[in-house]
């Protein structure tokens, strides 16, 4: 039955965000006493949102514009944009693979998955979850797709994470990760879906 619906989930389309992303990235030739605008879309003709620190590290992008001069990011429960030419990209990040750290949630009910350092925890309103084998399989013919399999004694976890647009539906956050998970235990099969974030 779990082979079946992970077949399934296989077949779900995902609106990739540009290739490389969601990233992490620093603010960089902002002079000390300037700050860097975060606009209402991309382009200075929109509405400045929000103004980050010109020392403002660990910023994900999550999506370009058509041009890739503008980058997609989130500030407090909202996004925009920020040029890109005021922005380089953190070294040691996978191109098309998996990041080692990301936090998951969903809601109705609430949730949350995290990975860290091929250790995963799980929260739900009546449980928390740990899992130490945690095995991440690539897709063998998408580089944005990846499966993920944690076991947890008397939980297990399927989950299916994909480059896409994703909205968590309670804010005006954008994500690029988007998680489908299944959590098997005892008594029941559930299906979770939710976005996910690379930012630390």
């Amino acid at each position: 039955m779990r082979a079946a619906l992970l077949c399934l989930l296989l077949l779900i389309p995902a609106i990739a965000p540009a290739q490389g992303l969601p990233a992490l990235y620093d603010v960089t030739d902002v002079a000390d006493n300037d700050t860097l605008n975060v606009r209402s879309g991309p382009s200075t003709n929109f509405a400045i949102v929000d103004k980050l620190p010109p020392d403002a590290t660990g910023l994900e992008v999550v999506d370009t514009d058509r041009s890739g001069e503008w980058g997609l990011i989130n500030v407090g429960e909202q996004s925009g944009w920020v040029a890109l030419r005021y922005m380089v990209r953190q070294p040691g990040q996978p191109e098309t693979g998996l990041a080692p750290n990301l936090a998951c949630s969903g809601t109705e009910p609430f949730w949350s998955f995290s990975l860290a350092d091929n250790t995963a925890e799980m929260k739900r309103p009546e449980t928390t979850i740990p899992f130490t084998d945690v095995l991440i399989v690539p897709s063998e013919n998408r580089t944005d797709r990846h499966a993920l399999f944690a076991d947890g004694g008397d939980t297990v976890v399927t989950a299916m994470i994909g480059r896409n647009q994703c909205s968590d539906g309670m804010s005006d956050r954008a994500y690029g990760l988007g998680i489908d998970l299944l959590v098997t235990d005892k008594t029941a099969l559930k299906v979770y879906s939710g976005c996910c974030s690379i930012a630390r």
